[in-house]
């Protein structure tokens, strides 16, 4: 199979999207209302913040709702995708009990099957956007946010390359990873901005990637703003090193791992 792949250029991203495709049928097999349940649960969660913050706090930030719109997206991403990651090679078991594929193909298919969904969420992000609030961001804006969502995706795989082969031997990193998402998700600037934070503690909060992604943007997306290109390059020197050495993790865990499922 391999050598299949290799010989047509195609490394596995055909297997990819299968497995991808399946994954989405799957998820929403027998239900009512179907795909739309991808949009329907961060949009739920932001009616209610977006109430509770913009009516009973009285938050007043420049286009506060639909920033916390975007943030719940994306964090909804990362949160789905880095969940379905972990959970990846004890769903898909028997496949690779039965047939070789290799790792990260099975890690890459359950993040781009939450891949798919967001862009289903991207379509009413980028309505709202427009429509309703009347922003056109820049054709380099626009690149920009796409640029910040690939980094972003790149720290969802990374974090799943290590927590796939974990979750495999330790079942209770499930429930542990569920508690990190909630702290990360309160320690993130999603329906708070993070001029609201006192100085000493932003630089806390910076050091969770999140918060740089996130804030970054919403700057070129809504703003029309574009950061210093030097606190790009600190970013790809902490995340490059860190990704390669995910990699790493992956191939060192991931030894006896068919005998572990």
């Amino acid at each position: 199979m391999k050598e299949t792949h290799h010989k047509r250029g195609i490394p596995y991203w055909d297997t990819i999207w299968m497995l991808a495709k399946t994954d989405l049928k799957m998820r929403y097999e027998g239900s009512v209302l179907g795909i739309i349940w991808v949009f329907l649960k961060p949009f739920s969660i932001f009616l209610v913040i977006n109430y509770v913050f913009s009516t009973i706090f009285n938050q007043t930030t420049p286009n506060y709702s639909i920033k916390l719109l975007m943030g719940l997206i994306l964090f909804s991403f990362f949160q789905d995708a880095t969940i379905n990651g972990m959970n990846s090679f004890v769903n898909k078991a028997s496949i690779l009990k039965k047939v070789y594929i290799p790792k990260w193909v099975i890690i890459i298919s359950s993040t781009v099957h939450s891949g798919i969904a967001f862009l289903f969420n991207l379509v009413i992000l980028f309505f709202f956007l427009t429509v309703y609030y009347g922003i056109y961001p820049h054709f380099l804006s626009i690149l920009m946010f796409f640029y910040y969502v690939v980094l972003l995706y790149l720290v969802t795989v990374g974090i799943s390359f290590i927590t796939a082969p974990l979750y495999a031997k330790v079942r209770d990193l499930n429930q542990i990873w569920e508690v990190l998402l909630q702290v990360l998700f309160f320690g993130s600037p999603i329906f708070y901005p993070i001029t609201a934070v006192p100085y000493p503690v932003r630089s806390v909060l910076y050091a969770n990637p999140f918060t740089y992604i996130i804030e970054h943007a919403r700057l070129a997306l809504i703003d029309n703003s574009i950061t210093h290109w030097d606190h790009h390059i600190i970013f790809l020197c902490v995340l490059i090193p860190c990704f390669i050495g995910s990699i790493w993790i992956l191939k060192k865990l991931s030894r006896n791992l068919i005998e572990q499922l």
